[in-house]
């Protein structure tokens, strides 16, 4: 063990928009850690850092820093300053103002710069060289509003798997990694990532101190070949991962660690037909049975009905469909052609088929240019009286700040940010946040949007479980078929469920804390 206990690259992560409820492990950080080992970097992945008490953190950081240190990453993505109780987040648009808002995890600027300067000074006590770095989808932040990330030596925005190495390399070896100089700090250039797009092969390996069976990501693609007007993913374009890398990933994750349960990192896990039929018959394939849960299109479900009972097969226990919106028009305006008509019938034909098999998460758009209160109302409507679905979430629609240096390098703009006029926006601010159309501006679509997950809860009296992304933390924390059902209907109970994922989160996360010390201290 003596190598192992020399981490070379130490890397930062958390998931933290549920409060306490809590989620599973985010991809990213193991996607840079499987490159990384590939080069020959010692990497240890330290997963809910921000859980673990100020002081128990930095004593944590400094017993497994060493003298071979070469930089500590922190993976932005899903940082955001931290909700006390799942109700804290009412509908999404509030998840969404919190994620731009506050400094990462913590609430300000200074907060930010005080943290992260003891960051440094602790792992440069053992290694007088290590870096900071910044990566993820908030790393345009070190570039929006420089101040408080003075700290961080480089930042990597946008892909950064070969970057990453890239910055590894450059400091063993005395020199700088190519990189472009802003105010704060420098940003590495990552135009290799950007022009050899793939779904690399993720290798998780002993010192990732994975529990016996917990659930993990998954990556199964990267991006999406559709182009929804209002996303600000990575569209028109998908880099699927080759299907004998994936089973071998599987079936490895299976016989080391016991993984049978995941949640796909995969924009549109159902984008075409074949890709379904070959992926599913791979997973039924498997000398071993899989639970997934993943983003879906009810377009293509529609076109192609048998692809459904193939993911239910295959070991779907949650699907997310984004629905958008039932007025025709309007959605096709948005990005989604099927007619509302054919959508809600497939949405019925699915409960009647696998409710009870497998959880059906509908999301719909509040603020779509077109959309009239009336149609909302309708809406509404439809998905109390035909309880077609299991979960729903109505949010507000956001819009981000366009900004042409950051297009295709951080995010991928929706259109509505890039071209508004085009789209029936009449005006757009930021600073505060603000956008307006003919039919209602963004205050208003947030107070609707309350209003719609108000009148849906009261009517249908949901659990505890709001949306799928619960169901591979809940199978990680032990809780079998029968236990995550009451979890997810049965509002009686929300207090003692709440207490009780919160107190198994708790153990879990300090029992894997615990290993990783032993592992790496």
């Amino acid at each position: 063990m003596a190598e192992i206990n020399s981490a070379e690259i130490i890397l930062l992560s958390d998931v933290v928009l549920w409060g306490e409820v809590g989620n599973s492990r985010y991809a990213g950080p193991y996607a840079i850690a499987s490159a990384l080992r590939k080069a020959g970097f010692r990497v240890a992945v330290v997963d809910y850092f921000t859980r673990m008490p100020r002081e128990e953190f930095f004593r944590f950081i400094e017993s497994i820093a060493s003298p071979s240190l070469k930089y500590v990453g922190v993976s932005s993505t899903f940082l955001a300053p931290h909700f006390d109780t799942l109700d804290g987040r009412k509908h999404r648009s509030v998840g969404l103002q919190r994620f731009y808002s506050g400094e990462l995890f913590l609430e300000s600027a200074e907060a930010l710069k005080e943290w992260s300067a003891r960051l440094k000074q602790t792992i440069r006590r053992k290694s007088p060289n290590a870096k900071l770095v910044l990566g993820g989808v908030k790393a345009q932040f070190a570039r929006l509003r420089p101040y408080g990330f003075e700290e961080f030596d480089y930042v990597v925005m946008g892909p950064g798997d070969h970057a990453a190495v890239e910055i590894a390399k450059a400091i063993s070896e005395g020199r700088e990694p190519a990189s472009t100089p802003f105010l704060g700090g420098v940003i590495v250039d990552n135009s290799y990532d950007k022009q050899n797009r793939s779904c690399p092969k993720h290798v998780l390996v002993e010192e990732d101190a994975l529990s016996y069976g917990e659930a993990m990501p998954l990556e199964i693609a990267r991006g999406c070949i559709f182009n929804c007007k209002f996303c600000h993913y990575e569209k028109k374009e998908s880099f699927k991962k080759p299907i004998e890398d994936l089973r071998d990933e599987m079936v490895r994750n299976y016989e080391l660690f016991g993984t049978q349960t995941y949640l796909f990192s995969d924009d549109c896990f159902n984008d075409h037909p074949s890709k379904v039929e070959r992926t599913c018959e791979m997973f039924l394939s498997l000398p071993f049975r899989v639970e997934w849960t993943a983003y879906s299109r009810v377009d293509v479900a529609v076109a192609f009905p048998h692809t459904v009972d193939l993911m239910v097969r295959s070991g779907a226990k949650g699907l997310f469909w984004g629905l958008e919106s039932f007025d025709a028009d309007v959605a096709r305006r948005a990005g989604k052609g099927t007619p509302p008509d054919k959508v809600k019938l497939f949405l019925e034909n699915f409960k009647n088929s696998y409710r009870g098999q497998c959880l059906s998460e509908g999301s719909f758009i509040v603020g779509l240019p077109g959309e009239s209160r009336d149609s909302l109302k309708r809406t509404l409507d439809w998905v109390i009286e035909k309880d077609a679905l299991d979960l729903a979430t109505f949010g507000p629609l956001g819009l981000m700040p366009y900004s042409d240096g950051m297009d295709k390098v951080v995010v991928d703009y929706a259109e509505y940010s890039r071209n508004p006029e085009k789209y029936g926006f009449r005006k757009v601010s930021f600073n505060p946040s603000y956008w307006e159309t003919e039919q209602m501006n963004s205050t208003e679509a947030a107070e609707i949007a309350s209003e719609m997950v108000a009148a849906w809860k009261l009517a249908k009296k949901p659990g505890l479980l709001r949306t799928i992304w619960f169901y591979p933390h809940l199978k990680t924390l032990g809780f079998d078929p029968t236990q995550i059902e009451s979890i997810c209907r049965d509002q009686g109970k929300i207090e003692f469920w709440a207490k009780e994922v919160a107190a198994r989160f708790s153990r879990h996360t300090s029992d894997y804390h615990k290993r990783l010390a032993t592992i790496w201290g």
